[in-house]
């Protein structure tokens, strides 16, 4: 009978290369470029860290770019000028390559020069092959590592990662961008947002997160809107105030960007982002803003209740001139822009303890302070000409008791697209959907 143990192979060495000069390292890899020297090649070999420099001392018979192969050879320290070759002070000098398995057809375009050089479509429609350019590829490492930087941050505030359905009985916020599907008979959609359920389980586990795709049917063909993205989702009970989500979204963008810089420093060099520590962000009201963009920038106040695109950007304009915040909280929404939901300002009604937060143009994030009572719930219904019975499985936590909370959703492509400076958030996005695109 075969037993099933944790091999303890030099694979580890992927992990830590540096360690292993000296030492004889068996690995796996994908060859991604060979550069034939006469009497030697170098087999440049993606890894799951990185593309690794092999040196082979005389060719190998069938070895060939996208072929999956074993290597056995000996670390050596080197000096290497290559930016796409990560590490860039070690190489192995090939001693025995298995190969493991070999392409059939050559790649569609040239995946090995310093640029792509093929337009979207063609981008997207091979994106299986697309991303094998290490500058792609890089994308969505960074994507992660921004995960992973907002992820530690949640599990370290002791939040709960929940699991939220996608297929639901009600929009979360209404509107005709919700898709329609036929659901054994009956009529139901894809989720715009895991709202109601996030605010039902701050009432089991106070504080509760979800990172997730959403979905909107609306029907923009922009650089700034997909159809189908992922959502970070957060929210917390026990609030005194929504000041206290925003302070803790600017520990958790915090948390993501000191994560890029500590763990993904080659990917950062490769797209050439320069970023650095989340200090303060800037808060302004919604009217302070609108005063400004008037005063200072002439723009006419076409939406009194809410941004523009163009106000967006030219807010965060001003606010980097003044602070050098790439970033800045924009609170106090009027109440007929935000969902039902909202908590309103008992100062002022006709605003809401809601925020956004924009970055470097664009809003990334839509949050505040929700309504906890069902009283005020069910008469925030009524004044928007809903009825209470059509959202009775949202508003039956209200009336057995939920205690104040608030949250936010971040759009995470969006923020991908920010950070490394993609002239459209489809590019932050491995598989994207829009109006036009069902495939791959």
């Amino acid at each position: 009978m075969r037993k099933i143990t944790v091999s303890k192979k030099l694979e580890s060495f992927i992990n830590e290369p540096s360690k292993f000069v000296g030492k004889d390292v068996d690995f796996k890899g994908v060859v991604y470029r060979i550069k034939d020297l006469g009497n030697f090649s170098f087999v440049h070999v993606f890894t799951t860290n990185g593309i690794l420099q092999c040196v082979l001392g005389e060719s190998e018979v069938g070895v060939k770019e996208g072929c999956a192969v074993k290597i056995n050879g000996l670390v050596k320290e080197a000096k290497i000028k290559d930016k796409f070759i990560f590490p860039r002070n070690i190489e192995v000098e090939v001693k025995e390559i298995v190969i493991l398995s070999s392409p059939e057809s050559t790649m569609p375009f040239d995946i090995t020069k310093k640029n792509l050089n093929i337009n979207n479509d063609v981008k997207f429609d091979l994106r299986m092959i697309s991303m094998r350019f290490p500058m792609e590829r890089a994308i969505f490492k960074i994507q992660e590592g921004l995960v992973q930087g907002l992820r530690n941050y949640f599990m370290s505030e002791s939040c709960t990662e929940i699991r939220t359905p996608k297929i639901v009985k009600e929009g979360a916020e209404g509107g005709a961008n919700i898709f329609e599907i036929e659901y054994f008979g009956e009529r139901a959609y894809l989720t715009q947002s895991p709202q109601f359920y996030k605010e039902f389980c701050t009432g089991v586990f106070q504080k509760v997160f979800e990172i997730a795709p959403v979905f909107r049917a609306e029907k923009h063909n922009t650089n700034r809107h997909i159809n189908e993205y992922t959502s970070v989702d957060i929210e917390i009970g026990n609030i005194e105030s929504f000041y206290e989500i925003m302070e803790f979204e600017l520990g958790a963008i915090q948390s993501a960007f000191k994560n890029l810089i500590k763990n993904y420093q080659y990917e950062l060099e490769l797209l050439d982002i320069k970023i650095s520590e989340v200090g303060e962000i800037p808060v302004l009201k919604f009217n302070e803003v609108k005063e400004i963009l008037k005063s200072k920038f002439k723009l006419q106040d076409i939406d009194k209740s809410d941004l523009s695109p163009v106000e967006e950007s030219k807010i965060c304009e001003y606010i980097k001139n003044k602070t050098g915040s790439d970033f800045v909280f924009v609170t106090h929404y009027p109440s007929e822009k935000r969902p039902f939901y909202a908590k309103d300002d008992p100062v002022n009604p006709v605003e809401t303890l809601s925020f956004d937060l924009l970055y470097k143009g664009i809003e990334i994030t839509t949050g505040g302070q929700r309504i906890n009572e069902y009283q005020e719930l069910v008469e925030k219904m009524h004044s928007r000409g809903m009825k209470p019975e059509d959202f009775e499985f949202f508003s039956v936590a209200h009336k057995y008791g939920l205690l104040p909370h608030g949250g936010f959703g971040m759009g995470l492509e969006r923020l991908t697209q920010k950070v490394i400076g993609l002239d459209s958030v489809k590019l932050a996005t491995m598989f994207p959907r829009d109006i036009h695109r069902l495939t791959p």
